[in-house]
């Protein structure tokens, strides 16, 4: 086989890769309801089928990120899609509550190996040049119609087979992608010996985690319950440590020179913050739908097409657009695509149609969320050498924890409001669409400054880009 002709083969596998690991924090979605049914799981359980996925994914990924430079790319790959199909196959078969999340768990830490090692591969075969912009293009569209099509896949699969097949499913295609890996992806291993950080791993894991559990908590007892308060602060202490002790060891999780760059962190933060528009847009159309539609889980993942539509629009456009416009003010465009989709949902009411209330939301969130995150995956990896695992595992890492934390504090909100108006003893769903609206009205918010700040960031360039 020609190299180039390997190299592109090597570049739908690793896109493939990528889109199992995104695609299942999306995919049990819409499964969710029937698997809280069957399970007999409570509504704070059935919310950690997904918040537990994402947190191992986004404090994982950046020890897998450091392995990965130490112990080669490729290798870490391979083992993430074999370890990622058997947590799906754990969790497909699962009986009773505990045994689903400790899977979920397990395979939100196997896809954070996959996810920390794809695009920088790709950095790696695509090194500059046209052919660099058309492999990001090509995953750019891939995640957004692959993220469609996981709620299309998942409602489809719930409705005519079981919930459970929105994790079987992965263990066939997680197997045929690692194969696929393997005979088409060179081998890439860092020339530098680089040590691991457990002491950084522990700290982000834990602080993150407890950050999760306190939004959870104050979004059912309430802001002012003591016990949320403690994990709040404890998480925010724990994340003061961590930052500290990146200056204290040889070799820290995060590399200290990957934060000299002003683009590298704008991609950064801008991923983080499209995590929180991302993630917490699709949690509220999807409740939404449930609740006031009362629509099947394959109409939901049907009403998301128009998300893959407006990634592919962006996708195709965006390499012109990049050619004459700095790299911040193009994160900083598509965090306000995103949050134009979040704030379109503060209009929301029971009796929104489809157009007014779903569509534009999901246009622009696909859009949205397609520019940042490509812009920051080439960033990101750009020049980075050989910490570039770490490097572009930082930008999935950034974006999952901006799912979580994104979403706990949405929904937390989301929950304030719906006990506000039910004071008012106002119907039910009255109730709670309203919850969504102010919830969604106060992601926009935060993404909108987030956006304005990416236009205070001068460097018009990236040092680093060849």
């Amino acid at each position: 086989m020609p190299v180039s002709m390997r190299s592109w083969w090597a570049l739908g596998f690793l896109s493939s890769a990528n889109l199992l690991a995104f695609a299942s924090v999306t995919i049990m979605n819409v499964a969710l309801p029937q698997t809280q049914t069957q399970l007999s799981m409570t509504d704070g359980s059935a919310q950690a089928v997904l918040t537990v996925y994402s947190l191992t994914f986004g404090t994982l990924i950046l020890v897998g990120g450091r392995l990965a430079d130490t112990l080669g790319l490729r290798r870490c790959l391979t083992g993430g899609l074999i370890g990622f199909a058997l947590a799906s196959l754990l969790g497909g078969f699962a009986v009773i509550p505990v045994v689903l999340l400790v899977a979920r768990a397990l395979q939100g830490g196997a896809a954070a190996f996959v996810a920390a090692t794809a695009i920088p591969l790709m950095s790696v075969i695509f090194s500059s040049g046209r052919k660099r912009s058309v492999a990001f293009g090509t995953l750019g569209i891939v995640m957004g119609i692959g993220t469609a099509g996981s709620f299309v896949l998942g409602g489809a699969m719930a409705d005519m087979l079981s919930w459970r097949w929105s994790l079987l499913i992965n263990v066939p295609l997680a197997l045929l992608t690692a194969a696929g890996v393997y005979l088409t992806v060179p081998k890439h291993r860092s020339k530098a010996s680089i040590g691991l950080d457990p002491l950084g791993a522990i700290l982000a894991s834990v602080s993150l985690g407890l950050l999760v559990l306190g939004l959870n908590r104050a979004s059912e007892l309430g802001w002012r319950h003591s016990g949320a308060h403690a994990l709040l602060v404890g998480g925010v202490l724990g994340l003061a440590l961590f930052v500290v002790s990146l200056r204290r060891v040889k070799h820290p999780l995060i590399p200290l020179h990957l934060l000299s760059s002003p683009v590298r962190v704008a991609g950064y933060l801008a991923a983080f913050f499209a995590g929180i528009a991302m993630f917490a847009g699709m949690f509220v159309l999807t409740s939404f739908m449930q609740t006031a539609w009362h629509v099947s889980p394959v109409q939901v993942g049907l009403a998301f097409l128009p998300f893959a539509a407006g990634a592919i629009v962006v996708t195709m456009v965006l390499p012109h657009i990049r050619a004459h416009i700095a790299p911040p003010r193009v994160l900083a465009a598509g965090l306000l695509l995103a949050a134009g989709g979040l704030a379109s949902l503060g209009r929301l009411n029971p009796e929104s149609a489809f157009i007014e209330g779903v569509l534009t939301a999901m246009l622009l969130l696909g859009a949205g969320g397609t520019v940042v995150m490509i812009t920051a995956g080439d960033v990101a990896t750009a020049g980075a050498a050989d910490d570039s695992g770490v490097a572009g595992a930082l930008v999935n890492s950034s974006q999952q924890v901006g799912a979580v934390l994104g979403t706990a504090a949405v929904g937390t909100v989301i929950q304030s409001a719906i006990q506000g108006v039910e004071t008012g003893e106002s119907e039910p769903v009255v109730a709670m669409v309203a919850g969504y609206a102010q919830g969604s009205l106060f992601g926009a918010a935060i993404v909108t400054v987030a956006a304005v700040a990416m236009f205070a960031i001068r460097t018009p360039t990236v040092p680093e880009m060849s």
